[in-house]
């Protein structure tokens, strides 16, 4: 599997990720909380976030090494997290809407 080829501008070192259902719109939004402290949005209408789903249980299948990674790199981060700016304000509270 190769990754997008993306322009260095625009790419994050993602730090966590929620999801957040609004029923009466019919999407999903997935919150990526960055390390510089900067939450994207991303908008997953209709049933798309299962094609996400999908595609990362692939990636697991296709490279279970992917699960051994994480430990070193999350301490890193944690560690950077307290000294994160908190200036930048918070993503929002991520819950289920209704009507």
């Amino acid at each position: 599997m190769h990754a997008m080829n993306l322009p260095a501008a625009i790419r994050y070192r993602a730090v966590s990720m929620e999801l957040a259902a609004d029923l009466d719109a019919r999407n999903v939004e997935m919150y990526v909380r960055t390390d510089t402290g900067r939450t994207i949005a991303v908008v997953c209408p209709r049933d798309s976030i299962f094609a996400v789903q999908k595609h990362i249980e692939q990636m697991g299948k296709a490279c279970p090494e992917i699960a051994t990674w994480s430990d070193e790199y999350r301490a890193k981060l944690e560690c950077a997290d307290r000294h994160v700016d908190r200036s930048h304000p918070n993503p929002p509270t991520l819950e289920k809407t209704h009507a």
